[in-house]
């Protein structure tokens, strides 16, 4: 590598970590680098080509003899996400991935119907506990210690951490499979009023170790804050599951709609393998411990991990790991204990097994997946937020962690708030057009209004986890869980509330939950809300529902029902982006941040008054 073209590379890493995350570890770690270099110096400028308003821009001033800059060394440096690229990037992932699954989901409902979704989703909760169980919460646990060992460039930590996460997620999969193939039958015939539950539960146990090995390649690289593999090996799972289920169960319904809900279970098997073994691969091939060039520390650590025992190691995975397991188990056991208690207290109220069947399959197959949706955007930014205030907290960086909190609500805000009244507005029509089942709607409407709360609570989740709360997330989930249950438990019952009282009780957890979050994270750093910034998305929400409200039945009467709902919603979201930009609730300049797709619409943007 010449001399000019490192100089040159230098100036526009610099400027470019200065405009858009100023204060990344891998900005400073560019500009140490540059002044450890002879014939380097650097100056502070207030205005510069690469920013698009007066902002203050790092210039590096590049001496004629400067000798050449091995960065091919520092490619790890070079390659770090910033913290709003590598959210974009599974943002969009997910997005993808979530818009793929809706297609599947639609032609899958339409194919094996809601009783063999109920068949399915009756099963899904128990893998769900067992999977809680065996990652152990590797994943969140992995991210963050490796983000933490990044900053003091210990590998050899970065491989313990690695070799003992295999460890244990391998004996606990060979574990818990075994259990599941040996006591299947038991489980199906005694925990469910459905004997042919058995099937899809049978068929499913094979993904227990795939999916324990795809945790901890995941937590590697996302304590990396290279979220591009796990997004990329994301989509190819479910591309391969679409595939694999849609063709497994077309040929496995002829015989039954218990092995058409085992064809599914078949295809999500297919898509888990396909998407482990991509991640195995970038691994092996680019980012392997031994293969890493870990960065010079760039800020004094509060705890030096230099030097670190083998034991010390297993201890601090376990200490984030464990409370992590037993937050999402409480969950899990939850969410396997629901099905049993709903589909008991359907029949009791007088609903046969097939009627209560399909109601569950309406309810947790359909409604629910309209209302998570949403959370393609915040689940990235919980995932995004781990490693970033884990590395925040270890450089003793607390300004960024408190930046990381207020971005993390404001996000949330602009996406919540008009998604869960669309939901609200338009539950009946989208669950017409999407399922052909408009009785799903009205399980949707109650569920609608928690929908902003349900949105916030992963992000405040990971901001507990990164500052080393994960306890204190476990023990509010805890609360919040056992308040579901007691509600299904006491109301579902009724033959005048049945299914509803199911619906009431999520609403109830979720809003449970998230505010016992919001306190915790307040006592711990403190939780800052600009209420004017918050008062006009509200503002700019309600005007878009308004004028959703007066533009439907003129959409119905020219255009078809499916046409005018998705013109609909299309018109909604342009004018609430109207409205945030001529509010300055979002800016053309927060725009232009975004990676990719962030300069042409900030240049769109620009043409809309008052919107700089």
């Amino acid at each position: 590598m010449s001399a000019h073209y490192s100089e040159r590379f230098l100036i526009w890493e610099v400027c470019f970590c200065i405009k858009e995350e100023p204060q990344t570890s891998t900005c400073s770690s560019i500009i140490d680098l540059a002044k450890a270099t002879p014939g380097l110096t650097l100056s502070l400028g207030a205005y510069a080509q690469w920013t698009a308003t007066p902002r203050r821009s790092v210039l590096l001033f590049v001496s004629a003899h400067s000798p050449p800059i091995d960065l091919a060394s520092r490619r790890l440096l070079v390659k770090r996400q910033s913290f709003i690229a590598g959210t974009s990037i599974l943002i969009a992932a997910s997005l993808i991935t979530r818009l793929l699954g809706f297609v599947y989901r639609i032609a899958l409902t339409r194919l094996i119907g809601p009783e063999g979704i109920g068949l399915f989703q009756m099963v899904f909760p128990i893998l769900t506990l067992v999977l809680t169980i065996v990652t152990a919460g590797m994943g969140i646990a992995i991210s963050k210690l490796v983000a933490e060992s990044l900053v003091t460039g210990d590998r050899t930590r970065i491989r313990r951490v690695m070799r003992y996460s295999f460890f244990i997620t391998s004996i606990m999969a060979v574990m818990f499979t075994w259990v599941m193939l040996r006591y299947g039958k038991t489980i199906s015939l005694h925990m469910y009023t459905d004997k042919r539950a058995y099937y899809p539960l049978i068929t499913l146990t094979p993904v227990i170790g795939i999916i324990a090995i795809s945790s901890v390649l995941r937590g590697y690289f996302q304590g990396l804050q290279q979220m591009s593999v796990p997004s990329v090996a994301s989509i190819i799972e479910t591309l391969i599951r679409i595939i694999g289920v849609w063709i497994i169960a077309a040929l496995s319904l002829k015989k039954g709609i218990e092995y058409a809900a085992a064809g599914v279970s078949a295809g999500m098997i297919l898509g888990e393998l396909a998407g482990c073994l991509y991640m195995y691969y970038a691994y092996r091939r680019y980012a392997s411990v031994k293969k890493l060039d870990l960065p010079t520390p760039t800020a004094k650590p509060l705890a030096n991990t230099s030097g670190e025992r083998p034991a010390q190691t297993m201890r601090a995975l376990l200490q984030i790991a464990l409370p992590v397991t037993f937050s999402r188990l409480i969950g899990s056991i939850a969410f396997a204990l629901e099905p049993i208690l709903v589909m008991r207290a359907l029949l009791t109220a007088g609903l046969t097994a097939t009627a209560s069947t399909k109601l569950y399959g309406a309810y947790s197959g359909m409604a629910i997946p309209l209302l998570v949706f949403p959370t393609v955007f915040t689940y990235s930014l919980a995932v995004q937020l781990v490693p970033s205030i884990s590395e925040a907290v270890a450089s003793g960086r607390r300004g960024t962690v408190a930046r990381r909190l207020t971005q993390s609500f404001r996000v949330t805000a602009l996406i919540g708030f008009p998604t869960s009244l669309m939901l609200l507005q338009y539950a009946t029509p989208l669950c017409t057009v999407i399922y052909a089942q408009p009785q799903v709607g009205h399980i949707l409407a109650i569920m609608a209004p928690s929908g902003f709360l349900l949105y916030l609570q992963g992000p405040l989740s990971g901001i507990l986890q990164g500052i080393n709360r994960a306890s204190t997330a476990m023990r509010n989930s805890l609360i919040g869980s056992g308040f579901k249950l007691l509600i299904i438990y006491m109301f579902a019952s009724n033959p005048s509330v049945n299914i509803n009282a199911v619906a009431w009780s999520l609403t109830i957890a979720v809003s449970l939950t998230t505010i016992l979050h919001m306190i915790s994270v307040h006592r711990a750093i403190g939780f800052y809300v600009d209420p004017r910034d918050t008062a006009k998305t509200l503002l700019c929400t309600v005007l878009m529902g308004v004028s959703m409200h007066m533009l439907w039945p003129i959409y119905q009467t020219v255009m078809s029902r499916s046409i005018a709902l998705s013109a609909l919603l299309f018109t909604g979201f342009f004018i609430y982006l109207i409205l945030l930009l001529l509010t300055r609730t979002i800016t053309a300049n927060t725009l232009a941040r975004l990676p990719g797709v962030g300069r042409p619409l900030s240049r769109v943007a620009r043409l809309i008054p008052f919107s700089r």
